[in-house]
């Protein structure tokens, strides 16, 4: 038997998955949001779904590859307007040890720029990180089945950080206006990047 987030990490290519420590950087030249750290306490790892897992082919010679839309989203037309768009990381935590612990899915999203399109880019993490559970769920005997929530973190150099001790303090995540057709239970927070951010504050 596994837990659910070993088993997470079990179906997940491991060039995609970092497990610590969590660095979280925008890789465009002339980013301004600078680079967040998350200070993991418990069990956690990190996915970034652009990361390159290598070659497609299963040669190890092969320098065949795909681009990044088309890697993510073979079966779709990358054309269709947002059907591409995806958040930059999905942090899969647990707040400690304990195997029945509820299992946070944080769907982060950097932008250095205009927040605009950041909901759509996270709402489409979300739907590709409920593919993974359900994956992991099927694929691996699980148990204890904790709790899951999804969780969206939207970090701009325009945002600031929360006052208090945020080893104490818990995220106030809040609802954003719902557009047609978008998750009205996806809770969301703004934070300032360039910040070190202890895991287990987004554990709320």
């Amino acid at each position: 038997m596994a837990t659910l987030l070993q088993a997470i990490g079990e179906v997940l290519r491991p060039a995609l998955v970092q497990r610590s420590p969590f660095r979280l950087e925008e890789t465009d030249r002339g980013s301004t949001c600078e680079a967040i750290t998350l200070h993991k306490s418990g069990q956690a790892f990190l996915l970034k779904p652009d990361q390159s897992a290598g070659g497609v082919c299963p040669r190890g010679d092969c320098a065949f590859t795909f681009s990044t839309p088309n890697r993510l989203f073979p079966l779709f037309q990358t054309e269709v307007a947002g059907i591409a768009a995806l958040c930059d990381y999905i942090v899969f935590c647990q707040e400690n040890s304990r195997d029945d612990a509820p299992l946070f899915v944080l769907l982060c999203e950097l932008k250095s720029g205009n927040v605009k399109g950041s909901r759509q880019q996270i709402e489409n993490g979300r739907l590709l990180a409920d593919y993974i559970v359900a994956m992991a769920r099927y694929h691996r005997a699980v148990q204890p089945m904790p709790e899951v929530f999804l969780r969206g973190l939207i970090f701009s150099p325009t945002y600031s950080v929360p006052k208090g001790n945020l080893h104490k303090v818990r995220c106030k995540y809040a609802p954003l206006p719902k557009p047609p057709g978008g998750f009205a239970d996806l809770l969301f927070a703004r934070y300032a990047c360039g910040v070190g951010y202890p895991l287990e504050h987004f554990c709320a």
